[in-house]
């Protein structure tokens, strides 16, 4: 007898078949994915500018007033001189240990990265879910 033959007189194998082909299109772990959503605060936020891996801006409130704040750029990496995102999105970025004149521009995050054979590549990548909540930066 066929496996097929064998499965449709099961219910049993016909649930667990199903069951398993649902579980292998989940994520191994969602909650930890890359942010996907583009970052906004770039439209309410003026002098914007990064140190290391803290981005900081100057937000407008509701009432129209400017904040300082911050917040830190999670889950960015270098990785041989191209600027990546890490699959846990609430890991430390670990880019500006081995990136030099790191910079941004709107949501964009610009940086000379080292290669594993020591020279530099101009590299970029977008910061993705970060909103400006009434002044104050923070992640979707």
């Amino acid at each position: 007898m066929s496996f097929l033959a064998k499965l449709s007189q099961s219910p049993r194998l016909i649930t667990l078949a199903a069951c398993g082909a649902i579980v292998a299109t989940i994520p191994a772990n969602p909650a930890f994915a890359a942010p996907t959503s583009p970052s906004s605060y770039q439209s309410s936020c003026q002098n914007i500018g990064v140190s290391g891996a803290t981005l900081t801006a100057q937000c407008r409130r509701i009432n129209g007033t400017f904040n300082n704040t911050s917040i830190l750029i999670r889950g960015i990496y270098n990785d041989n001189g191209v600027l990546r995102y890490t699959s846990n999105a609430t890991a430390a970025s670990s880019y500006q240990s081995s990136c030099r004149n790191i910079g941004v521009s709107g949501a964009t995050l610009t940086a000379q990265c080292r290669r594993i054979n020591g020279t530099f590549n101009n590299t970029s990548i977008l910061i993705r879910g970060i909103y400006n909540d009434n002044g104050v930066l923070r992640y979707s």
